[in-house]
């Protein structure tokens, strides 16, 4: 795979590498596309429509059975 980064990028990417905190410029990649991934799995469109929908609704006190309940429903996906 080839990939054309602009200058500024790529002196990003050096910056990094000298910084000893990356071994080379795919390991900086790697960790780039792996924050990528993890934002994406955050800014899901249901999970934006179920946060709205919570906004709009009366406030409601909660307690330790609630927040179990949104805990197997994350994991469940539902």
């Amino acid at each position: 795979m080839d990939v054309t980064l602009t200058g500024d990028l790529e002196a990003f990417i050096q910056e990094r590498v000298r910084s000893g905190r990356y071994t080379d410029a795919s390991d900086v990649v790697r960790d780039a596309l792996c924050a990528l991934e993890q934002r994406e799995e955050f800014e899901s469109p249901e999970l934006e429509a179920a946060l709205l929908e919570g906004l709009a609704g009366a406030p409601q006190a909660y307690g330790a059975e609630t927040l179990e309940r949104v805990r197997r429903a994350g994991q469940t996906g539902q």
